[in-house]
């Protein structure tokens, strides 16, 4: 070999490595591409899960209503306990139900998915009537919030419920 091609040799072993270590710097630094935002999408499925919920509960039937909960969810209904899990949950769902001549329905005012996409809230206003104990109607408007998570199906379900009138409380009845 003469001392020509050494330095032709040793020139092009040098530009080889040089290569490789910028390519391979520039690998190591190039950060992951970030997630999709699916914010909008995933506030539309909410929306539609509890629109659908809506739905479902107008058959008062205590499994149509539960379906939409995980199996830990928590229901924190007024001026009773926090129910825990969908067992504990159906007591007063069901007690809710057997009202006689119950007509309720509720609505999002608005819908906030985190940028995360696994995880919304929502809040808004529900109005029920139901046939109160003397025969006449009961009329009731007030405030509700629901959390939701995304499910590893891609559903969404609520993880925990919980409503309130606007109504002022009634007095106990005097003795």
């Amino acid at each position: 070999m003469t001392k020509l091609s050494r330095k032709i040799e040793k020139r092009l072993l040098m530009g080889c490595l040089g290569s490789a270590v910028l390519i391979f710097t520039v690998a190591c630094n190039t950060a992951p591409a970030p997630a999709p935002d699916t914010r909008a999408a995933d506030e539309a499925a909410v929306r539609k899960a509890d629109a659908d919920w809506v739905k479902a509960a107008q058959s008062k039937k205590v499994e149509d209503w539960v379906a939409f909960y995980t199996e830990d969810a928590v229901v924190l209904p007024p001026n009773e306990k926090t129910a825990v899990g969908k067992d504990a949950i159906r007591k007063p769902v069901a007690d809710m139900l057997a009202l006689p001549g119950l007509a309720f329905s509720w609505e999002p005012t608005k819908v906030e998915v985190a940028k995360s996409g696994d995880l919304a809230y929502l809040y808004g206003t529900y109005k029920m009537t139901a046939t109160g104990p003397d025969g006449k109607p009961m009329n009731d408007n007030g405030k509700m919030v629901e959390i939701w998570k995304k499910q590893a199906d891609g559903n969404w379900k609520c993880v925990v419920d919980t409503w309130s009138s606007d109504l002022p409380a009634t007095p106990p009845p005097s003795k």
